[in-house]
């Protein structure tokens, strides 16, 4: 463990990840409880909700954000900061005018009679999850992952709690005289009926347990920034931002839109399988990607936070991080192995086993995509090079490319053959030439990176 930890990248990863996996070990252990509290409808419903969610979010800083990492001066990057605030109030202010006063047209365009009541909810949850994003870039860029670490079980923990309570009041847990060892044993059954359909105590409680878990862990670093790096905030001047927002501005022009392209794809992916399909089969796709992506992206994004802080403070010194990548992708390959080989073999029963035998399809679902979320998973953290390196165009037109892969194989498979599996085949077979030929690309710019320096 000492050898392993020996290099500060690696206690940096170690730290997030320690974090991570216990944030984790609560959801875990809940998930198949709560796949027993609440319906497939209810769990696609909140993939509807979410995807709506994350649209705003992309554009709700300008993606600015992701510049504080880079300048050498703080004073720079708390600049930088005021203005990813400055924005984020701005859309947020204007988003609410929007759905405050547009309310019946919103209604009928999204046409989900169960999610009318939380529509206003949706610039609060924009503007805590962004601000906790912003500020995780600056506690990572004062290397203060041990915040970040403590932000992330924060947030896990009472995002769990929250949905687990009102999972309990769905199900009446406490209104019946029944005793609580004789609940929990009821809904492990064989013959237990999983919920079906959607009340309002079901959907409102995966929402304010986003929110609540995003408002808390926005504040828990809120208060850290304050607490140590208050002076800064004299620092902060208008004519600075403005100086900064044009140097910086490929993030707002060209990487927003890059990111924006990602959740149009993934909110077009939510479209096609809620029309063409139904909120069930969407359930079931939603909780694939709860099961497998939610853990696995904490270690992603652990790397992920890592990595472009180690990237952008070697390129600034011009050494050659291409050993960093490689070693990366690597570990991160290791990482994914044991995880993704027994679900190939055993999705459906591992599935069926832990979730209850209704959610036995989600482990097929899990099967057919575990390809492309592995490749995904082991390399998507290396391709913030593009950023580091000022290759934001060529990145974002692959990205087009990759994007038009995934929504285009699940429209076929939904709209030509009828079957989600088919499309889910495409998808996995395609990602394969996509990630490979990704990874190429960022080896042969770092190269080229490297020898004009």
């Amino acid at each position: 463990m000492n050898k392993l930890l020996k290099s500060e990248f690696s206690r940096n990863v170690f730290t997030l990840l320690t974090g991570s996996t216990i944030a984790q070990i609560i959801p875990l252990l809940l998930t198949p409880i709560l796949s027993r509290l609440f319906s497939p409808e209810e769990f696609g419903l909140f993939a509807f909700y979410f995807s709506l969610v994350s649209f705003f979010l992309v554009i709700s800083n300008g993606r600015y954000d992701m510049a504080i990492l880079l300048p050498k001066e703080d004073k720079d990057a708390v600049n930088i900061l005021a203005l990813s605030f400055s924005i984020l109030i701005a859309v947020c202010t204007l988003l609410f005018i929007v759905l405050f006063f547009f309310d019946k047209s919103i209604h009928e365009i999204i046409n989900k009679p169960e999610l009318n009541d939380w529509l206003l909810f949706i610039p609060l949850c924009v503007f805590t999850a962004s601000g906790y994003k912003i500020l995780t870039y600056w506690s990572n860029r004062k290397k203060r992952f041990k915040n970040t670490s403590l932000s992330v079980v924060t947030q896990a923990t009472s995002r769990s709690g929250t949905l687990f309570y009102g999972g309990l009041l769905r199900n009446n847990f406490f209104t019946e005289s029944e005793s609580t060892t004789s609940f929990f044993k009821n809904i492990f059954k064989k013959d237990y009926v999983i919920p079906a359909g959607v009340t309002q105590i079901g959907i409102g409680s995966f929402i304010l347990s986003y929110l609540i878990g995003f408002t808390l862990s926005f504040f828990y670093l809120l208060i850290g920034f304050l607490r140590k790096d208050r002076t800064l905030l004299k620092e902060i001047k208008k004519e600075k931002i403005k100086f900064l927002a044009k140097k910086y501005d490929k993030f707002p022009k060209i990487n927003s839109l890059h990111a924006l392209t990602d959740e149009l794809k993934n909110s077009g992916v939510t479209f096609v399988i809620s029309y063409l399909f139904n909120d069930v089969i969407l359930g079931f796709y939603s909780m694939t990607f709860r099961v497998l992506r939610a853990p696995l992206s904490v270690i992603g994004n652990s790397f992920s936070q890592v990595f472009l802080q180690k990237a952008a403070e070697m390129h600034a010194h011009k050494q050659d991080f291409i050993p960093l990548i490689k070693k990366t992708v690597k570990k991160l390959s290791f990482i994914a192995l044991p995880i993704f080989i027994p679900i190939i073999l055993f999705g459906p029963q591992l599935f069926s086993f832990v979730l209850g035998e209704k959610w036995e399809i989600a482990g097929v679902y899990a099967q057919y995509l575990t390809p492309w979320l592995f490749l995904n998973f082991a390399i998507s953290p290396v391709l913030q090079v593009a950023l580091i390196l000022d290759k934001q165009k060529e990145i974002f037109g692959f990205a087009i490319v990759g994007n038009i892969i995934i929504f285009l194989s699940i429209f076929i498979g939904g709209y030509f053959f009828e079957d989600i599996l088919k499309g889910f085949m495409l998808l996995s077979f395609l990602q394969l030439f996509y990630y490979f030929f990704l990874y190429r690309w960022i080896l042969k710019i770092s190269e080229l990176s490297k020898q004009s320096n």
